[in-house]
């Protein structure tokens, strides 16, 4: 059973499928306005639906890869493409 104890105004919320996890720690692969990847340490928080809220490490605004994460790494030039609305908007 889950209980709604707290509302968190302007949390951020990204796809699941867009958090990597590995040895304990999150990443998710931000672009840049170049079009450069980032990996970055995130702290996830609780987990709405299909998608992490992310506590540290990411701000308002920035892009996200949705897709793909295995074979991006940091510093490498992407082409990010939309997600679709689905998958994109907050819920």
């Amino acid at each position: 059973m889950r209980a709604q104890v707290d509302v968190k105004k302007g949390a951020l919320l990204v796809p699941q499928r867009a958090v990597n996890e590995l040895q304990g720690a999150f990443q998710v692969a931000v672009v840049g306005p170049d079009d450069k990847a980032e990996v970055r340490t995130v702290r996830t928080g609780e987990r709405v639906n299909d998608r992490w809220v992310i506590e540290e490490g990411l701000h308002p605004g920035e892009r996200v890869v949705v897709e793909g994460f295995a074979s991006v790494k940091s510093g490498a030039p992407v082409k990010p493409k939309a997600a679709p609305a689905a998958t994109a908007e907050s819920r």
